[in-house]
């Protein structure tokens, strides 16, 4: 049974979603246009893996707080950090989608010793593919976008997954519905991280581009090598975050790269019994449990 209620994480009140129950915890923190609820497939496999799983809404979405400030990678990684501690245990599996990804990156990047796991999934690091990705700088434009939002967040949404999903048969009339609710809440809020964090990655991407036709210009920075065990999952037909982005986030991360075949952007909801196994392969089970078995694409 889904347990619901609200936890802080420094100043933010994040709306969380729970399964299951113990000391070994993994949070799973999604992207966009989603919020908690996007994990419903995957958390009941951790929870059979001996898994207390919490599901939060990010920051800015969802009905977790949803300030216009605060959305540098820093006051992220922070809030995640005590968000875990808040729910009383000294590490977690932590595992993020899209710009749940980036959060959960810069988390253990500056709070290793709250991550005992780390899996990142169709998220960009030190990578952007500005040809498929070309809605970041669309959004970083002003007004336009929170105005956009608040009277069609409907079909923007849907024509968004539709796009951005290969196998799409998860995404129900009822659930779309959902993801636009939240996104419309306030739009201003979620748009932050398009504002804050990807403008870092844009001027990486506009350096490289530099740096590949003046070869006098120094390489770039090798590994950010963290301190926890790391995969990287990413679905080989993603038409939004491409695939070929993948192998240099995992060589970036020293990470282990889980290729999921036949699956697109959304990889925790396309197939999430792969996603399930590859927590579970990453992090191990809980005591005394087993790992999922069935068909890969669950329903």
């Amino acid at each position: 049974m889904w347990r619901e209620g609200y936890v802080p994480g420094g100043d933010t009140r994040f709306f969380v979603r729970a399964l299951g129950h113990g000391d070994d915890l993994a949070v799973l923190l999604h992207g966009w246009p989603e919020d908690g609820s996007s994990w419903r497939r995957v958390a009941p496999l951790l929870v059979d893996a001996g898994y207390r799983v919490v599901c939060p809404d990010l920051k800015g979405f969802g009905l977790s707080d949803t300030p216009h400030k605060g959305y540098d990678a820093q006051t992220l990684a922070d809030e995640i950090s005590q968000l875990i501690r808040n729910l009383h245990v000294r590490k977690a599996v932590l595992v993020g989608h899209d710009w749940g990804g980036a959060v959960a990156l810069a988390t253990a990047f500056r709070h290793p010793g709250r991550v005992r796991a780390l899996v990142v999934a169709s998220s960009p690091f030190r990578q952007l593919d500005l040809r498929r990705s070309w809605h970041i700088p669309l959004w970083n434009v002003p007004l336009a976008p929170e105005v956009a939002f608040k009277v069609a967040a409907k079909p923007l949404v849907v024509a968004a997954v539709r796009h951005a999903a290969v196998a799409d048969e998860a995404f129900t009339d009822e659930i779309l519905e959902g993801y636009a609710e939240a996104v419309s809440r306030d739009p201003a809020a979620w748009l932050a991280y398009y504002r804050t964090l990807s403008r870092r990655a844009v001027v990486a991407w506009a350096m490289r581009r530099v740096r590949d036709r003046a070869g006098f210009l120094p390489d770039p920075p090798g590994p950010h090598y963290l301190r926890v065990p790391a995969s990287v999952l990413w679905g080989e037909l993603d038409p939004v975050t491409p695939f070929h982005l993948a192998s240099r986030v995992a060589h970036d991360l020293d990470a282990r790269l889980v290729p999921l075949p036949g699956v697109g952007h959304f990889v925790h909801e396309e197939d999430p019994l792969a996603v399930a196994r590859a927590i579970i392969d990453l992090a191990g089970t809980g005591r005394g449990s087993s790992v999922p078995t069935g068909s890969s694409r669950a329903g």
